[in-house]
């Protein structure tokens, strides 16, 4: 889930799109829905969070069994679940206090809703997702899928205001 999230509209969006391009500009990237979908030699993903944006970039430039380790590891450490407020309490401390990006997409498969929000001091603080949320199989396999489909991808990763983007890049 993500504010703005296109997810619901690809199969809307996409038949819009020529079939052939050289590059596509996703200026508002936000969770990817679009970017990742659209078939182009080049992707130019842009978000104003930078916390996103390095989360999808952490991705694209890991190995993906050695992300589902270390997510499948900090679930056992800090026992997240759907009920253990506490273990997610300890470990939003953990990702404010680390900005690691994986773990703060782990801390997102906890969270209210599976939702995204900072305070002004880019500290994550969206309430537990009691009875809700988890890193569960569904979550698990896409996960998986988007990983593999972002790695196939030639994506550049950008965080800028989207006037800035249009006045920097050249479209062929």
């Amino acid at each position: 889930n993500y504010t703005g999230g296109k997810f619901k509209l690809i199969s809307q969006i996409i038949p819009l799109f020529p079939q052939q391009l050289n590059t596509f500009v996703d200026l508002f990237g936000g969770g990817f829905n679009v970017g990742i979908n659209v078939e182009a030699d080049n992707i130019i993903y842009n978000d104003l969070s930078p916390q996103v944006m390095q989360m999808l970039k952490y991705f694209k430039e890991n190995n993906l069994e050695n992300m589902l380790k270390q997510i499948e590891n900090w679930i056992d450490e800090y026992k997240l679940s759907k009920t253990n407020q506490e273990g997610f309490l300890e470990f939003r401390l953990f990702y404010n206090n680390n900005k690691n990006p994986l773990a703060l997409y782990t801390l997102i498969c906890y969270a209210f809703n599976y939702q995204i929000r900072f305070n002004k001091s880019s500290d994550y603080n969206m309430p537990f997702g009691k009875d809700r949320s988890s890193f569960n199989d569904i979550l698990k396999n896409k996960f998986i899928d988007f990983v593999k489909k972002l790695q196939s991808k030639n994506i550049n990763f950008i965080n800028n205001d989207f006037i800035s983007v249009l006045k920097n890049i050249e479209l062929n």
